[in-house]
């Protein structure tokens, strides 16, 4: 399992140091997230990204302030090797995605096939080829409503999640998708809107969070979380 963060306005240093710790090991399951780890940065039209396949408590640069929307993800590698290409967020397009949950990649690219769409990714991961699928599908809401219901046939039950943050690069705006097979902690992403908009993997401190709900894609701005369920 892998551990995203996605937040507007200029970075927090508590908010990340707090991050950090739960890649290094997390409050919920106590897994440790070091397969590598990335961060992106965008404001409109204008995006930054830094990686690393080092873990983010050895190898973490702090982010440039001033961009409206930041997205991180530290790596617990299911799909795919260590290695830049597939360290999270992956930009194709327009967008960047962070995915933290495993599909069955082989059968999830066969039903894409059969649906038309192209498989072929630069780098080996699951994520990629949801997000590539995505983009080739229109990259608006309603293909992520139409993809996710898709994709929740190819979740493999060893990590029975897909929580998913995509990033549109244009507009510095986000999706956050989430379904889960099974309501235990560890696979709950919160949010929270106030003098920050964050949306977690899990809790980074000891405030209030608000769970997302199961089965829902939210649209994520500065100061505004709009959720829609696409499937009951």
């Amino acid at each position: 399992m892998c551990r995203i963060l996605l937040f507007f306005g200029n970075p927090s240093p508590t908010l990340l140091k707090s991050f950090i710790e739960i890649s290094r090991k997390d409050r919920t399951l106590g897994l440790s997230h070091g397969s590598g780890w990335g961060v992106l940065y965008a404001r409109k039209d204008e995006y930054g990204l830094y990686k690393s396949t080092r873990p983010i408590w050895e190898s973490y640069i702090d982010p440039p302030i001033g961009y409206e929307l930041y997205l991180l993800h530290s790596r617990l590698a299911s799909v795919g090797g260590v290695s830049l290409a597939n360290t999270h967020p992956i930009v194709y397009g327009d967008f960047a995605i962070a995915h933290n949950g495993t599909f069955r990649k082989e059968e999830l690219a066969e039903e894409l096939k059969r649906r038309g769409l192209d498989v072929k990714t630069g780098g080996t991961t699951d994520s990629e080829l949801f997000l590539k699928a995505f983009v080739d599908l229109g990259g608006d809401v309603n293909a992520l409503v139409d993809l996710s219901k898709i994709a929740i046939r190819y979740i493999d039950i060893e990590e029975p999640v897909m929580n998913i943050a995509i990033a549109d690069l244009k507009n510095a705006e986000a999706y956050f998708v989430t379904y889960r097979l099974v309501e235990e902690p560890h696979y709950v992403p919160v949010y929270r809107v106030g003098e920050m908009t964050v949306v977690s993997s899990e809790p980074l401190d000891d405030a209030s969070w608000t769970p997302l709900p199961n089965g829902s894609i939210s649209r994520v701005s500065s100061g505004v979380v709009s959720v829609m369920k696409f499937i009951t």
